[in-house]
């Protein structure tokens, strides 16, 4: 895996993460690290629950992803 791909899924990991506590509990991380409005306006129900999912797919992403690159190929034995 290069290493562009695993800054990609760290970029989207993150951003779900931000996604969900927006969700929750109605606090930008992103905004609160770097600045700007740290709490946004209340979103609607069905609003919050997109962001609570989002959320909870980076978490899952983040523990399933493959950060290890595998080795594709055959594998040699060694008989003596």
């Amino acid at each position: 895996m290069s290493t562009f791909n695993k800054l990609l899924a760290v970029l989207v990991i993150i951003g779900a993460i931000t996604w969900g506590l927006i969700g929750l509990f109605d606090w930008n991380l992103v905004a609160a690290l770097f600045g700007g409005e740290v709490q946004p306006e209340k979103a609607s129900s069905v609003s919050q629950l997109i962001y609570i999912l989002v959320g909870l797919a980076g978490v899952a992403f983040a523990f399933t992803f493959p950060w290890r690159s595998r080795q594709t190929g055959p594998r040699r034995e060694i008989h003596s």
